[in-house]
Formats: C-alpha cells, structure tokens, sequence
C-alpha cells in the first residue's frame, strides 16, 4: 500500500536520524490521508440472500459513492461465520479488508464453539453497528399451521417431525428458546446457507425455520411461507398482523445486530474515516429508509460505545445459549 512515505525528505539534509526513524514507522501511519486509493473489500461471512449479505452490499454502494473507490462485497461463508472472520482478522490491519460483523461471529460463537480461531473482541477493532432486527417463525402454506402456539402442539403431537433449520446463531437460538419457552420437542438441523434450509422447508423435510426479516419478505409475500410470530419484543411495522412469540410464551426474546469490524492494527484514523461515514449513513435519509426497508432499526454510537455494546453483547448471548441448553460444539 505504501508508495512513497519520504517525498521531501532529502531537502533537510541535517535530519538523518529523523529520516531514518521515519522510515521505521509502519507504512499506513503514512497513507491515511489518501484513504482509500485503491478498493476496499468487505468480507460478509455467510452465504449470499440473508440479512448481512444484503446490508453489506447497501452499506457498500453507499461507501462506493462517498470514496469513490470500488467496494468488492466477499462472501466467505462457512462454520457459522468462522472462516469469514478469521480470514478478516489475518488480513493486513491496513483498513482494505473489513468485514460486515454479526451476532453469530462477534458475541453468539463465543458460547458456542469451546476454541474459536479468533478473540472476539481482542483481534478486531469494532467500528460502529448498523443497526438491530429480530426474525420470524415461518412454516409452509401446506403445513396447515397458522400460529405459533399450534406450532408447538404440532411438534408435540408429532415429535419425528419436529425439526427446524438454522443457518447462523440468530435462526438456531431463536429455535432452541422456542424449544425452551413451548416445551415443544422440537430440534435443530444445521445448514450451510439459508437458501439451502429454505428449500427443505418447502420441501417439507423440517417444519419450520426462524428467518430474519430482509429475507423472509419476498417469503411472505409470495404466500409460500405463512409467518407465525416475530421474535422481537415489539410487533414488526410491516407485518403488524403477526404477533410476537412473547404473547404467547412470555419471556420470549431475540434480536440481532449487524456491524463493520476490522483487522487489529487497522490505523486509527482509518478507523475514524469509516466511523465518521457509517454516521453520515445514519444520518442520510435515503440509507435510513433502506435499512427501514430491510428491518433493521439504525443504532448509532462511537466507537468507543460500540466497543462497549459488543461486550455487552457476548454476555447477553452467553445467558440465551445457557438457558437455552445448547451444548458447546
């Protein structure tokens, strides 16, 4: 990245020891003020269709316009956002390589996994959230099943049946608290991509999956997938019509959040360049209505707020897989 960090130098003919001590410094103390002159990679560390693909390629268009240099969206999925995130905390700290941080990679996989390849919080340096969104309890059409507390007398009176697919933390906790709340034996079957677990869905293989809401409205819309209740606290404005899992089941609780993170190192002020452009997106109207759009509510904060809230966060998610019983992997 470093192309020439000593121009002018040869004019103080009488500072050897400085130059030389220049010269020592890392090559991206030198390079912010033309941050970004080349293009900018953010990795997504899940299949291509679900909240953090799309909010990435968003956020993306919109840094495109503010640098204008290219922004390359990556998808690098694989072990529940594992390999993304740990490919994005051995990239060069030079704030090139960044990745669009979720619940699953920054809080949830902390309980999950007894060895993650990464520290969650020590190998990264925490930009600022996007913002925060819930999912949704969809069943098929033909199941024949229309709320959630049916849902549970179905998986009861069909135990062999009961299974619901999960793609990322938010879709396996959301069933596993189902499970806990309900008392429904219902259990989970791993998948590689939402759109895999979706298939099966409609192909009648599980019963049911937990889907964040960007990708369950085209569900919904075309009238193949039925929503029996959101897991947040509130009702979801568009879908006013759908309950919450918590009327019916109180204590019922989960949401998500989606961020941008970078390698350890990464330069401070590269990491004030892209702070200081995620809050002008969370000011800018039209970036706001899309994210409205996609079910996710803005959350700005500093850096140093954000820090504070992933913290919180790896706690919160600690406590759902606790109750929930889910064994470490």
């Amino acid at each position: 990245m470093l192309k020439s960090f000593l121009p002018g130098v040869r004019r103080f003919a009488g500072l050897f020891a400085a130059v030389a001590a220049g010269a020592a410094m890392p090559a991206a103390t030198f390079a912010q003020g033309a941050y970004p002159d080349k293009p900018v990679k953010i990795v997504v560390p899940f299949a291509p269709g679900g909240s953090s693909d799309i909010v990435g390629r968003v956020f993306g268009e919109y840094l495109q316009k503010r640098t204008r240099q290219p922004v390359i969206i990556e998808n690098r999925a694989g072990a529940n956002g594992i390999i993304g995130t740990r490919y994005v905390k051995d990239a060069a700290p030079d704030g090139y390589t960044l990745e669009l941080s979720t619940n699953t990679t920054h809080a949830a996989n902390v309980s999950l996994y007894k060895q993650l390849p990464y520290d969650a919080m020590a190998d990264f340096e925490h930009i600022a959230p996007f913002g925060m969104s819930a999912s949704v309890a969809l069943v098929t059409k033909e199941s024949g099943i229309t709320s959630i507390k049916a849902l549970a007398e179905h998986a009861r009176s069909h135990p062999e049946q009961a299974f619901f697919g999960y793609y990322n933390s938010a879709s396996q906790m959301s069933g596993e608290l189902f499970r806990l709340k309900a008392g429904a034996p219902i259990k989970g079957v791993s998948y590689t991509s939402i759109g895999n677990a979706t298939t099966d869905l409609m192909g009648g293989r599980i019963l049911v999956v937990f889907m964040e809401y960007l990708p369950s409205v085209g569900q919904i819309a075309s009238g193949k997938l039925v929503p029996l209740g959101v897991t947040a606290k509130k009702r979801y404005a568009l879908w006013p019509q759908v309950p919450t899992i918590a009327e019916t089941y109180p204590g019922y609780e989960l949401d998500f959040h989606l961020g941008l993170a970078a390698p350890k190192g990464t330069p401070a002020p590269v990491l004030d360049k892209l702070h200081g452009w995620m809050m002008d997106a969370a000011r800018d109207p039209a970036f706001v209505a899309k994210l409205h759009e996609l079910g996710m509510e803005p959350l700005p904060m500093s850096r140093k707020e954000y820090v504070e809230f992933s913290r919180e966060k790896i706690a919160y998610w600690a406590e759902q897989v606790k109750a929930a019983g889910v064994p470490q992997q």
